[in-house]
């Protein structure tokens, strides 16, 4: 009997649909406060995809990174120019927010 962070597939599996749920609601939020949550929830990918990697199996944690990416497509689209930018030499033009 263990509690409630003990490595496990069960537990893999709550935490990743917290992620998503906690996406979505982020998602449906006025514009100017989409780019805070989308970082924080960038923030928390990092031990979610290895904790699912480990506790269930490699294709579970690339099925999650599949909805991710289309959820955080537009970051996944600017890291891609950013990459492309710096590879090339060339300026890199962020996007323009002008909500704040």
């Amino acid at each position: 009997m263990g509690g409630i962070l003990e490595v496990g597939l069960n537990s893999a599996i709550v935490f990743a649909a917290c992620w998503i749920g906690i996406g979505t609601v982020v998602a449906l939020l006025p514009a100017r406060y989409i780019p805070p949550g989308a970082f924080l929830l960038m923030l928390l990918l990092v031990p979610l995809v290895p904790y699912l990697w480990v506790a269930g199996n490699p294709f579970l944690a690339l099925l999650f990174l599949a909805g991710v990416g289309s959820l955080l497509r537009w970051p996944i689209v600017y890291l891609g120019r950013f990459i492309r930018a710096k590879f090339k030499g060339e300026p890199f033009q962020g996007p323009k927010f002008d909500f704040y």
